[in-house]
């Protein structure tokens, strides 16, 4: 009786241990790929983190070379630069090298991306009349998008937005003391949009383009607002600056006296603002970046 009991118990135990080593090698092969997917997930991070280093080491040595309109494409593929002979660059950033060199005819007063594709360029053909064509990031080839014409001699290209999913492209023309807005539809019609009157530093679409974000200067004060679908303004905040419109998201910043950025706020689909970053300094809104994740980078100035 003993014996069986033995025999019994000790199946018993090797049947416990066996089981007991089934589960630890379960839980041995879980923690094994979820080590291994930490260390991709790092190798992944640091990747990244040295590619965004690279860029900008790329970038800051464009600029110290005092080439014009040094500007970084949206996937952060290819940089434009404007070299002392008017002829626009397009770099590969990964191999330093140019894809494409194209002569611009005029002096440039703007250079920006639309996507990785192409690159909006504004020129002034003579005082008052102002052209705005684009670059084929492929193979150079330049085409005219909209001409501006009799407008005041020192009028200039100050900012255009576009939303990629509406193909609506906004463009903002300035003089010293006056605006003048215009919308370009999908038929490359144009249109003046009513400002009343308003002097307006800087632009941004949603993405949706049912929102064009604004920051206006009134009485010596900058603030942020948007025009619905229908013009209408609608007040976001005062004594403000516009940073980025990220997707449909609004990115601004709270100023100092000096008009500088001290921090950054997103404003979310219900209306209300939140804090995304305290900057360590004063800084210009059109020194700071966001991307898609909505982390903020601090840059030199590209003027």
């Amino acid at each position: 009786m003993a014996k069986k009991v033995g025999r019994k118990l000790v199946a018993f135990v090797a049947l416990v241990t066996v089981g007991q080593l089934m589960v630890f090698n379960h839980y041995n092969s879980l923690f094994a790929a979820a080590r291994q997917d930490t260390a991709a997930e790092l190798k992944q991070s640091s990747d990244q983190q040295q590619s965004d280093k690279n860029i900008q080491q790329e970038v800051a040595r464009l600029k110290a070379q005092n080439y014009k309109f040094v500007t970084v494409s949206q996937g952060n593929e290819y940089a434009t630069y404007l070299d002392s002979s008017n002829i626009l660059h397009i770099e590969d950033l990964a191999s330093k090298k140019d894809v494409t060199t194209t002569k611009i005819s005029y002096p440039v007063q703007y250079v920006s991306w639309i996507g990785d594709q192409k690159v909006f360029v504004g020129e002034q053909i003579a005082p008052g009349d102002l052209e705005l064509t684009t670059v084929d990031t492929s193979d150079g080839s330049q085409s005219v998008a909209c001409s501006f014409t009799q407008l005041s001699a020192d009028a200039a290209f100050a900012k255009i937005t576009f939303s990629t999913q509406t193909n609506d492209i906004y463009v903002l023309i300035n003089t010293a003391t006056t605006s003048a807005l215009y919308h370009i539809g999908t038929m490359k019609d144009v249109s003046e949009v009513p400002i009343d009157g308003r002097y307006i530093k800087n632009i941004a679409i949603s993405e949706t383009g049912d929102k064009l974000y604004f920051e206006d200067r009134l009485d010596g004060s900058y603030n942020v607002l948007y025009f619905d679908s229908e013009n209408v303004p609608h007040r976001v905040q005062l004594n403000a600056a516009l940073v980025s419109v990220v997707g449909n998201v609004l990115y601004y910043g709270d100023i100092d006296s000096n008009g500088l950025v001290t921090s950054v706020y997103k404003l979310g689909d219900n209306g209300q603002s939140t804090l995304v970053s305290t900057l360590k300094s004063p800084t210009l809104a059109a020194d700071i970046d966001i991307d898609d994740d909505g982390k903020i980078q601090i840059n030199s100035s590209t003027a």
